[in-house]
């Protein structure tokens, strides 16, 4: 049997309070984050199992973990008219190969392209 293996990233961006982006993902499960000189930011995902997007995190008040938007998240802190790509690929073995980009609007709307 063979395991997913992704590697997620996304494109450079702005966001409207840069403190508060970076503390919201030091909050988030295997999420990385670089930064440039100009106070644009990406992020990629540090997960050591799959590589992919996370869909879940750990809630302190529920003690389970909850599922969330990272995407829907994200838009919440992109300046106005910023756009957000997300970009996924990854195959399991050679049997399934795949790929997706999610452009998010910093009003949330979002387009999705699939391989």
């Amino acid at each position: 049997m063979a395991n997913y293996v992704a590697t997620a990233r996304s494109n450079y961006f702005k966001v409207k309070d840069p403190e508060a982006f970076k503390d919201w993902v030091e909050g988030c499960p295997d999420i990385g984050l670089f930064s440039r000189d100009d106070g644009s930011f990406a992020v990629y995902s540090d997960d050591p199992d799959s590589g992919s997007w996370p869909t879940f995190k750990w809630d302190e008040d529920t003690g389970d973990h909850v599922e969330f938007d990272l995407f829907a998240e994200i838009a919440e802190f992109l300046v106005d008219g910023e756009i957000a790509v997300f970009m996924e690929v990854g195959a399991e073995k050679l049997r399934y190969c795949n790929g997706y980009a999610i452009a998010v609007h910093s009003n949330g709307e979002y387009e999705t392209l699939n391989l």
